[in-house]
């Protein structure tokens, strides 16, 4: 008994310390805790999960699987605390979020994630109740989910919304000028011109005149900036726009240009480029074209830093955008069509059909030999002779002496006796043999490859074969070292391989420069001692230019053998008829034919509109210049007839010339005045464009344009003032066609307006089709002292802007036809959409609507 209690324990104490056996401290209570756990895990309630996985682990804190329970619980718990604090504090529910991230720490402490985010949010507490003791209110909740870094950034991106382009002018009275002046000094034309447009004109006081300054000319239908372009180029000046209605003028030099000239940066994102390679030919190219000494690539980004002139920004972005094009691309069939056949055929049907071979062999009769006979040796010999063919084999052993060896022995007294008898053959049996046959393999390899234009494209379809490229010499020599070892190995693609860089052409052809390789492993051959694969290949390369849809052959191969074979007893076998009894006859022909053939397809073209065609004019060799189009809204109307929206303006006066002084005409003409007040001495008024404010309303648009006028309200109407009539609000213009990355302008008029004070507004469009890019008050407030208030906040993310417009508190309104505020757009995506005012509202100082309505304007975007 004392034995068996000794080996019990060796064996017990043998099974604990063996590796590998798991050792069962678990409890009844923990497992069933554990089972509750995961339960709980399964339905992601991981408060409660970590709850049971914290009793198991108390009832046995040593076991591993109730730690890596509780320990994955706990922070999976933490984790789920911390998104729901984070989703509350974006909702500006800070106490909610603040309990939140305590829950999270208390059950990860570990966590240094909830760590930060409370003390995020401490610190946002604590702004905030500042803010509350400062402004008397509580922030809405969007200012209150602001983090500090939020809030900063937040703060950034309202500073460089705020940033202004340069300057760009816009005349209080946008027709067309019509203007002639004789013998006129250069700063008379250009203020004669500012007064007719109703602009501000400073001038540098350092502004030197031409030595002969004295110009006629004549300004026929031009806008103003190509009056002043047009005066700039006489005169030899320069001028600028410092606001909408303001111009500064100097001397034009290089010295001028480089104090006043504007700069502007911009950062221009590339769509369809892929390689760095590309950005940088696409900076060398604007660096040249546009003289840019600020342009920058930044790859990550596919993007183009410029900073430079305004004009010489937008001869850049115009040639960026010209060559930022999506490429060709093309898909391109490969067939590779292999064929082969090998027909055999054998017909025999003779004697001896291979030829004859008739063996002799020696067999004595038994009463010849000798009988019982010995003899003694020194040295033994034995030898074996075989003979083939259509003989039986014969094998003899002689046993003598050195130096002898003899056949059968017979007593040389037999010799006599010796006869046919002695003497054995083998005679050929006959052959009848008729065998063909005929195998046919084919073999159709298809695949196809898509390549961008002038970009190559790699196609491997095989297995990768190791070979011996070379091999050294072990620093230590030995016997019997595997030269595997000591052997360098390469690999061979062997299979269908293909390389192809296409080229597509605008008429619909592609050249394609290609590579074909079909390889195969025939064998192998040992070299060196190491199996070496024997590879064999079909290549092509080749340049070939092909329309699309075209089967082009690449290259083809035919092979053909024909083997006759003929055997048979030398000249019986060349008997007529008889002879093929002593014959047979073999056939086998063997033909392999190969095809390689291409089929190209265009999936996409490269994209040349006229635009990017089209002539530009540029200035000259030192300075760059463009001029623009005059935008729609400036385009000159017929006398008497109606701008898009507006009422119909009277017939315009005809031109009046300035003449020369001493003219009798001249004294006579009338005092001039202009919307900047009174022309010089001796300048007759240009022709009246502004309509007057009691015009009539301009026709309806056509059936086909949405309802752009405002509904009118009439004299007495609840909310209007006694008295006062009715005002029409309404775009410019009721529908608009743009393309692709274009910007226009809109305005947004008022009709017959009477005391109007404040003209708040929510602006509304599509984010997909429409960036709008800035907002700026018109001529409707600005044109009474003092200036209006105008605040604008544009949301281009949500397709919103909102924009308060108003009179200063205790100033009277205003009356009236004119542009409350101007729109600049950008079209950003292709569509159809309308940007809406809805339940716009003129209102007088005391708060009372004077107009409601709707307007909206369709936008086409190609």
């Amino acid at each position: 008994m004392r034995l068996f209690n000794q080996l019990a324990a060796t064996l017990l104490t043998a099974a604990l310390l063996a590796p590998g056996v798991p050792l069962e401290a678990r409890t009844r209570k923990g497992d069933s805790y554990l089972t509750q756990g995961r339960m709980h895990e399964d339905k992601k309630e991981w408060d409660e999960a970590l709850a049971d996985y914290e009793r198991a682990l108390s009832e046995d804190p040593a076991d591993l699987a109730y730690q890596m329970a509780a320990q994955k619980a706990r922070f999976q718990a933490g984790q789920m605390h911390i998104d729901r604090g984070l989703k509350a504090r974006s909702l500006g529910q800070l106490g909610e979020a603040m309990l939140e991230f305590q829950k999270a720490f208390g059950s990860n402490p570990g966590s240094a994630a909830a760590q930060q985010e409370l003390a995020r949010t401490q610190e946002m507490i604590q702004r905030e109740r500042k803010r509350a003791e400062i402004t008397g209110r509580e922030a809405p909740p969007e200012e209150r989910a602001l983090t500090p870094v939020e809030e900063m950034n937040k703060r950034e991106r309202e500073k460089i919304e705020r940033m202004l382009p340069v300057p760009e002018l816009r005349p209080l009275n946008p027709q067309k000028i019509d203007l002639k002046m004789n013998g006129q000094k250069s700063k008379v034309i250009f203020d004669t011109l500012g007064k007719v447009a109703g602009l501000n004109v400073i001038w540098d006081p350092e502004y030197q005149p031409p030595p002969r300054d004295n110009f006629t000319i004549d300004f026929g239908d031009s806008t103003i900036n190509q009056a002043l372009d047009y005066a700039a180029i006489l005169t030899k000046s320069f001028w600028k726009p410092l606001s909408v209605n303001t111009i500064f003028i100097t001397n034009d030099n290089p010295n001028k240009r480089r104090d006043y000239e504007e700069q502007v940066a911009r950062v221009i994102y590339l769509n369809n480029v892929s390689t760095p390679q590309e950005i940088q030919e696409i900076v060398n190219a604007v660096r040249g074209m546009a003289d840019l000494q600020r342009v920058f690539p930044y790859a990550s980004q596919n993007a183009i830093l410029v900073r430079a002139e305004a004009d010489k920004v937008a001869l850049a972005e115009k040639i960026i955008r010209d060559l930022d094009k999506p490429k060709a691309e093309v898909v391109v069939d490969i067939l590779v069509i292999e064929a082969s056949s090998q027909f055999s055929r054998q017909i025999t049907a003779a004697i001896a059909s291979t030829g004859l071979n008739l063996p002799v062999s020696f067999t004595p009769r038994t009463s010849i030999q000798v009988q019982n006979s010995t003899s003694s040796t020194s040295t033994s010999t034995t030898g074996t002779t075989t003979t083939t063919g259509t003989t039986t084999g014969t094998t003899g052993t002689t046993t003598g002496t050195t130096g002898t060896t003899t056949g059968t022995a017979i007593p040389l007294s037999n010799l006599g006796h010796l006869a046919s008898a002695d003497f054995s053959t083998t005679l050929p049996g006959a052959l009848l043999q008729a065998a063909m046959s005929d195998a046919r393999s084919k073999v159709l390899q298809s695949p196809q490859v898509r390549s961008v234009d002038n970009i190559k494209a790699t196609l491997k379809i095989g297995d990768r074969e190791p070979t011996a490229t070379g091999s050294f010499q072990p620093g230590i020599g030995g016997v019997g070292i595997n030269p595997l070892v000591n052997t360098q190995f390469t690999y061979i693609d062997v299979g269908v391989n293909v390389d192809l860089t296409p080229h597509v052409h605008d008429n619909g052809d592609v050249s394609m420069h290609i590579d074909i390789e079909i390889s195969s492993v025939n064998g192998t051959v040992n070299l060196g001692g190491i199996n070496q694969p024997i590879i064999g290949q079909r290549k092509i390369t080749h340049d070939i230019r092909m329309h699309e849809g075209e089967v082009g052959l690449l290259g083809g191969l035919i092979n053909t053998q024909d083997t006759k074979t003929v055997t048979g007893i030398p000249g019986l076998a060349n008997i007529p008829l008889l002879g093929n009894l002593f014959k047979g006859n073999s056939i086998e022909r063997d033909r392999d034919e190969l095809m390689i053939a291409l089929i190209p397809h265009i999936i996409r073209r490269q994209e040349i509109t006229p635009a990017n065609l089209k002539d530009i004019a540029v200035g000259n060799t030192t300075t760059i210049h463009l001029n623009y189009a005059p935008e729609p809204s400036e385009q000159a109307q017929p006398a008497g007839a109606a701008p898009a929206g507006g009422p119909a303006a009277p017939p315009a006066a005809p031109s009046a010339s300035i003449v020369t002084p001493g003219v009798p005409s001249a004294a006579a003409l009338p005092p001039a005045t202009s919307p900047r007040g009174p022309l010089p001495a001796g300048v007759p008024a240009p022709p009246a464009t502004a309509p007057p404010a009691t015009a009539p309303p301009a026709t309806a648009p056509p059936a086909t344009a949405p309802p752009a006028t405002a509904p009118r309200i009439a004299p007495g109407a609840p909310g209007t003032p006694p008295g006062g009539p009715s005002a029409r609000v309404l775009f410019s213009q009721p529908q608009i066609d743009a393309n692709m990355s274009s910007s226009f302008d809109v305005a947004l008029n008022v009709e017959g307006g009477a005391d109007v004070a404040s003209a708040p507004m929510a602006i509304q469009f599509d984010p997909k089709v429409l960036r709008l890019n800035d907002v700026v008050p018109g001529d409707y407030f600005t044109r009474a002292a003092p200036p209006p208030v105008f605040t604008k906040n544009v949301q281009n993310d949500t397709g919103s802007a909102v924009v308060e417009l108003s009179r200063p508190p205790g100033s009277p309104g205003v009356g009236g036809s004119g542009t409350l505020v101007m729109l600049t757009f950008q079209a950003i995506g292709p569509g159809s959409t309308a940007v809406t005012v809805p339940n716009f509202t003129l209102r007088d100082p005391q708060g009372r609507a004077v107009a409601t309505a709707s307007p909206q304007v369709v936008v086409n975007v190609k």
